[in-house]
């Protein structure tokens, strides 16, 4: 194991931090944070529960944060930014051409794997870098958000936008329709569309009592 930490610790001195550090991320540990006013980038190398003597993998997931894209959907922006919780998170492999959701440092060498691994940091880096204001945030969300994204909902309430309001319901009720906690999670979407002064029509599923 005192090997492969070794080959980690390379790994990020060669092609983490050189890709990083010129764009104003910090490094903490296995994290880098860039903070500009109240945006904030993340990159981090997560450790799997799962390493042994032997035996090393990681995950890389990104995040991003922007300060007015949480107060216009009802969050309170902390004074430091750095250490909010990122509406946008994203793992490696989703947006850069890497070949896994996770990198097993055993089974590479160090000349395959670092050029392979800091293409990816800079195609990761450079995912994040358009995420300088709210709608750019609302942009990665529509693209890589699930069926039902309460924050992404209430960024469409609050600029008025009752199409993409009317799609979110719709596919929300697609996915989770036939469930039982639907009308809950109908009535969540009511609430926040009310504090926007709109409304949602109600579906014939959300408005017939459940047995």
């Amino acid at each position: 194991m005192a090997e492969l930490e070794e080959r980690l610790v390379l790994l990020v001195d060669q092609c983490v931090t050189p890709v990083l550090k010129p764009r104003g991320y910090r490094k903490r540990r296995l994290e880098w944070t860039r903070v500009d006013g109240d945006v904030a980038h993340r990159i981090t190398l997560q450790r799997s529960h799962g390493n042994a003597p032997g035996h090393l993998r990681f995950y890389v997931e990104a995040a991003a944060y922007v300060g007015d894209f949480a107060r216009r959907v009802g969050h309170t922006v902390p004074d430091d930014v750095a250490k909010a919780t990122a509406p946008y998170t994203t793992r490696f492999e989703r947006v850069t051409e890497w070949p896994g959701q996770w990198v097993d440092l055993e089974d590479w060498a160090d000349d395959a794997l670092h050029p392979a691994f800091r293409a990816a940091v800079e195609a990761l880096a450079a995912h994040l870098e358009p995420v300088t204001h709210a709608e750019a945030l609302a942009d990665l969300l529509r693209a890589e958000a699930g069926p039902l994204n309460l924050d992404l909902f209430a960024w469409s309430c609050a600029n008025g936008d009752e199409a993409a309001m009317a799609a979110q319901v719709a596919r929300a009720e697609a996915e989770f329709g036939a469930e039982d906690r639907w009308p809950r999670l109908y009535a969540q979407l009511e609430r926040t569309a009310e504090r926007y002064g709109s409304a949602i029509t109600p579906s014939k599923q959300s408005s017939t009592p459940r047995r």
